[in-house]
Protein backbone atom coordinates (compact mmCIF):
# COMPACT_ATOMS: atom_id res chain seq x y z
CA UNK A 1 0.00 0.00 0.00
CA UNK A 2 1.24 3.55 -0.78
CA UNK A 3 2.62 5.01 2.17
CA UNK A 4 1.29 8.39 0.99
CA UNK A 5 -1.88 6.91 1.87
CA UNK A 6 -1.21 5.36 5.12
CA UNK A 7 -0.39 9.02 6.02
CA UNK A 8 -3.12 10.63 4.85
CA UNK A 9 -5.34 7.97 6.81
CA UNK A 10 -3.44 8.54 10.01
CA UNK A 11 -3.75 12.28 9.52
CA UNK A 12 -7.99 11.74 9.25
CA UNK A 13 -7.71 9.48 12.44
CA UNK A 14 -5.76 12.09 14.33
CA UNK A 15 -8.18 15.07 13.55
CA UNK A 16 -10.09 15.81 16.92
CA UNK A 17 -13.30 17.31 17.76
CA UNK A 18 -12.74 16.77 21.51
CA UNK A 19 -8.99 17.32 23.09
CA UNK A 20 -8.31 13.93 25.55
CA UNK A 21 -7.54 15.22 28.86
CA UNK A 22 -3.97 14.81 30.45
CA UNK A 23 -3.43 13.69 33.95
CA UNK A 24 -4.30 16.28 36.70
CA UNK A 25 -1.68 16.31 39.35
CA UNK A 26 -1.88 17.84 43.01
CA UNK A 27 0.16 20.84 43.31
CA UNK A 28 0.63 24.51 44.65
CA UNK A 29 -3.19 26.42 44.09
CA UNK A 30 -1.26 29.83 44.13
CA UNK A 31 0.53 28.94 41.02
CA UNK A 32 -0.97 28.41 37.38
CA UNK A 33 0.18 25.06 36.53
CA UNK A 34 -2.34 22.29 35.74
CA UNK A 35 -3.38 20.78 38.86
CA UNK A 36 -6.43 19.62 40.73
CA UNK A 37 -8.17 22.43 42.16
CA UNK A 38 -10.89 22.90 44.71
CA UNK A 39 -13.54 24.31 45.80
CA UNK A 40 -14.92 23.37 43.36
CA UNK A 41 -13.36 20.42 42.16
CA UNK A 42 -11.79 21.02 38.49
CA UNK A 43 -7.99 20.71 36.98
CA UNK A 44 -7.16 23.78 36.02
CA UNK A 45 -3.99 25.77 35.08
CA UNK A 46 -1.67 26.72 32.10
CA UNK A 47 0.06 23.50 30.39
CA UNK A 48 3.77 24.20 29.73
CA UNK A 49 4.08 21.36 26.98
CA UNK A 50 3.95 22.34 23.25
CA UNK A 51 0.81 21.56 21.49
CA UNK A 52 0.82 18.40 19.12
CA UNK A 53 -0.64 15.81 17.89
CA UNK A 54 -3.68 16.93 16.13
CA UNK A 55 -3.54 18.91 12.50
CA UNK A 56 -7.08 20.23 13.03
CA UNK A 57 -9.54 20.89 16.00
CA UNK A 58 -13.03 21.97 17.16
CA UNK A 59 -12.13 24.29 20.61
CA UNK A 60 -15.52 25.74 20.72
CA UNK A 61 -18.92 25.74 20.18
CA UNK A 62 -20.31 28.66 22.90
CA UNK A 63 -21.76 31.96 22.49
CA UNK A 64 -20.27 34.17 24.97
CA UNK A 65 -20.63 37.59 25.71
CA UNK A 66 -17.21 38.34 27.72
CA UNK A 67 -15.57 41.88 27.95
CA UNK A 68 -13.26 41.06 31.05
CA UNK A 69 -12.92 38.58 33.85
CA UNK A 70 -14.58 38.96 37.39
CA UNK A 71 -13.70 36.84 40.55
CA UNK A 72 -15.65 34.39 39.44
CA UNK A 73 -16.97 33.62 36.11
CA UNK A 74 -19.84 30.86 34.98
CA UNK A 75 -20.60 28.60 32.43
CA UNK A 76 -24.27 26.99 31.78
CA UNK A 77 -24.06 23.67 29.50
CA UNK A 78 -27.71 22.87 28.03
CA UNK A 79 -29.61 19.64 29.14
CA UNK A 80 -30.94 17.85 26.29
CA UNK A 81 -32.96 14.64 26.15
CA UNK A 82 -31.32 11.72 27.64
CA UNK A 83 -28.03 13.67 28.11
CA UNK A 84 -26.11 12.70 31.46
CA UNK A 85 -22.45 14.09 32.60
CA UNK A 86 -21.79 16.08 29.64
CA UNK A 87 -18.33 16.30 29.24
CA UNK A 88 -16.81 19.89 29.11
CA UNK A 89 -13.50 21.89 28.20
CA UNK A 90 -12.65 25.18 28.77
CA UNK A 91 -9.46 26.35 27.15
CA UNK A 92 -7.05 29.66 25.55
CA UNK A 93 -4.41 29.40 23.05
CA UNK A 94 -2.22 31.49 22.82
CA UNK A 95 1.59 32.24 20.93
CA UNK A 96 3.26 31.73 24.76
CA UNK A 97 0.48 29.69 27.09
CA UNK A 98 -1.75 26.98 26.61
CA UNK A 99 -4.67 27.58 29.38
CA UNK A 100 -7.13 24.31 30.43
CA UNK A 101 -9.61 23.50 32.61
CA UNK A 102 -11.36 20.27 32.40
CA UNK A 103 -12.95 17.46 34.73
CA UNK A 104 -15.54 19.93 36.50
CA UNK A 105 -17.72 18.93 38.92
CA UNK A 106 -21.06 20.50 37.16
CA UNK A 107 -24.41 21.51 39.29
CA UNK A 108 -27.43 20.59 37.59
CA UNK A 109 -30.74 22.83 37.99
CA UNK A 110 -33.15 20.43 36.07
CA UNK A 111 -32.64 22.43 32.04
CA UNK A 112 -29.04 23.31 32.56
CA UNK A 113 -25.63 22.24 33.95
CA UNK A 114 -23.29 25.27 35.18
CA UNK A 115 -20.15 25.65 36.94
CA UNK A 116 -18.87 28.69 38.16
CA UNK A 117 -15.72 29.25 39.78
CA UNK A 118 -12.57 31.47 40.71
CA UNK A 119 -10.91 33.20 37.74
CA UNK A 120 -7.18 33.47 39.52
CA UNK A 121 -5.56 31.71 37.18
CA UNK A 122 -7.08 33.22 34.30
CA UNK A 123 -5.92 36.97 35.57
CA UNK A 124 -2.66 35.53 37.05
CA UNK A 125 -2.16 33.91 33.57
CA UNK A 126 -3.71 37.25 31.64
CA UNK A 127 -5.27 35.30 29.75
CA UNK A 128 -7.65 37.90 27.39
CA UNK A 129 -11.57 37.44 28.43
CA UNK A 130 -12.28 37.23 24.34
CA UNK A 131 -9.94 34.62 23.90
CA UNK A 132 -11.69 31.73 26.40
CA UNK A 133 -13.24 28.90 24.14
CA UNK A 134 -15.19 26.00 25.66
CA UNK A 135 -16.49 23.10 24.02
CA UNK A 136 -18.89 20.23 25.64
CA UNK A 137 -20.36 17.36 24.25
CA UNK A 138 -22.76 14.27 25.63
CA UNK A 139 -22.51 10.54 24.20
CA UNK A 140 -25.81 9.43 23.04
CA UNK A 141 -26.18 5.99 21.68
CA UNK A 142 -22.05 6.36 21.18
CA UNK A 143 -22.37 9.27 19.36
CA UNK A 144 -20.98 12.58 20.76
CA UNK A 145 -23.80 15.37 20.45
CA UNK A 146 -22.15 18.45 21.08
CA UNK A 147 -24.39 21.67 22.51
CA UNK A 148 -23.25 24.96 22.62
CA UNK A 149 -21.74 26.31 26.00
CA UNK A 150 -22.44 29.73 27.58
CA UNK A 151 -19.46 31.59 28.67
CA UNK A 152 -21.03 34.61 31.55
CA UNK A 153 -23.64 35.79 29.01
CA UNK A 154 -25.35 34.81 25.38
CA UNK A 155 -24.09 36.24 22.22
CA UNK A 156 -27.37 35.78 20.14
CA UNK A 157 -24.92 33.48 18.02
CA UNK A 158 -23.07 30.94 18.23
CA UNK A 159 -19.05 30.83 17.61
CA UNK A 160 -17.52 27.17 16.20
CA UNK A 161 -14.01 27.84 17.00
CA UNK A 162 -10.82 25.80 14.94
CA UNK A 163 -7.26 25.59 16.13
CA UNK A 164 -4.68 24.05 13.66
CA UNK A 165 -0.52 24.65 13.97
CA UNK A 166 -0.76 24.42 10.33
CA UNK A 167 -2.54 26.67 7.64
CA UNK A 168 -6.05 25.57 6.83
CA UNK A 169 -8.20 26.57 4.01
CA UNK A 170 -11.98 26.10 4.75
CA UNK A 171 -13.79 24.93 1.21
CA UNK A 172 -16.90 24.24 2.66
CA UNK A 173 -18.44 25.13 6.18
CA UNK A 174 -22.15 24.21 6.58
CA UNK A 175 -25.40 23.77 8.98
CA UNK A 176 -28.35 21.90 8.21
CA UNK A 177 -30.91 19.80 10.11
CA UNK A 178 -30.57 15.95 9.89
CA UNK A 179 -31.49 15.04 7.23
CA UNK A 180 -32.28 17.79 5.02
CA UNK A 181 -30.44 20.89 2.97
CA UNK A 182 -28.46 23.75 4.20
CA UNK A 183 -29.35 26.11 6.01
CA UNK A 184 -25.97 28.07 6.15
CA UNK A 185 -22.82 27.97 4.73
CA UNK A 186 -19.65 29.98 4.06
CA UNK A 187 -15.71 29.19 3.38
CA UNK A 188 -12.39 30.55 4.14
CA UNK A 189 -10.38 30.35 1.10
CA UNK A 190 -7.62 32.43 2.86
CA UNK A 191 -5.23 29.88 4.46
CA UNK A 192 -4.14 30.73 8.41
CA UNK A 193 -3.18 28.84 11.23
CA UNK A 194 -3.69 29.43 14.76
CA UNK A 195 -7.58 29.91 15.29
CA UNK A 196 -10.25 29.90 12.51
CA UNK A 197 -13.76 31.15 13.70
CA UNK A 198 -16.86 31.01 11.99
CA UNK A 199 -20.38 32.35 13.58
CA UNK A 200 -23.72 31.61 12.83
CA UNK A 201 -27.14 33.56 13.93
CA UNK A 202 -29.49 30.36 15.06
CA UNK A 203 -32.06 32.72 16.73
CA UNK A 204 -34.89 32.10 14.11
CA UNK A 205 -33.86 28.48 13.46
CA UNK A 206 -35.96 26.16 15.40
CA UNK A 207 -35.03 23.48 18.02
CA UNK A 208 -33.70 20.66 17.26
CA UNK A 209 -30.47 18.28 16.21
CA UNK A 210 -28.11 19.97 13.29
CA UNK A 211 -25.27 18.59 11.53
CA UNK A 212 -22.11 20.43 10.56
CA UNK A 213 -20.59 20.06 8.08
CA UNK A 214 -16.36 20.90 6.87
CA UNK A 215 -14.59 20.81 4.08
CA UNK A 216 -10.31 21.65 4.85
CA UNK A 217 -7.48 21.62 3.44
CA UNK A 218 -4.42 21.33 5.76
CA UNK A 219 -1.67 22.98 3.85
CA UNK A 220 2.16 22.57 5.03
CA UNK A 221 5.40 24.20 2.80
CA UNK A 222 6.68 21.42 0.13
CA UNK A 223 4.41 19.22 0.98
CA UNK A 224 0.83 18.29 -0.96
CA UNK A 225 -2.41 19.54 1.33
CA UNK A 226 -4.45 17.08 3.08
CA UNK A 227 -8.05 17.17 2.64
CA UNK A 228 -10.51 16.36 5.86
CA UNK A 229 -14.43 16.38 5.19
CA UNK A 230 -16.49 15.75 8.86
CA UNK A 231 -19.81 16.32 9.99
CA UNK A 232 -20.82 16.71 13.67
CA UNK A 233 -23.69 16.58 15.06
CA UNK A 234 -25.05 19.52 17.60
CA UNK A 235 -28.43 20.30 19.46
CA UNK A 236 -29.96 23.78 18.65
CA UNK A 237 -32.85 25.58 21.11
CA UNK A 238 -33.19 29.03 20.07
CA UNK A 239 -33.71 29.73 23.65
CA UNK A 240 -30.22 29.28 24.18
CA UNK A 241 -29.13 32.21 22.44
CA UNK A 242 -31.82 34.93 24.67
Amino acid sequence: MNYKIILASLLILSVSHFPVTAACPEGNPQSTDYIRRKPPNRCEGIKLEPLSGNSLSLISIATRNLASFGKTLTVQVPQINGGKNPQVIVKSLGDNYHYQMDDLLLSNSGSRFSFSWDTYVLRQAKVPANKLRAVASYSLDSQPVYVPVILGQTSGKYEFVFYSDDRVRFTTFEILPQGEKSIYSTTRPNPKKGETIFTWDGRNAPAGRYELRYVANIERRNEPSDRIERRIVFEHNPNWLK
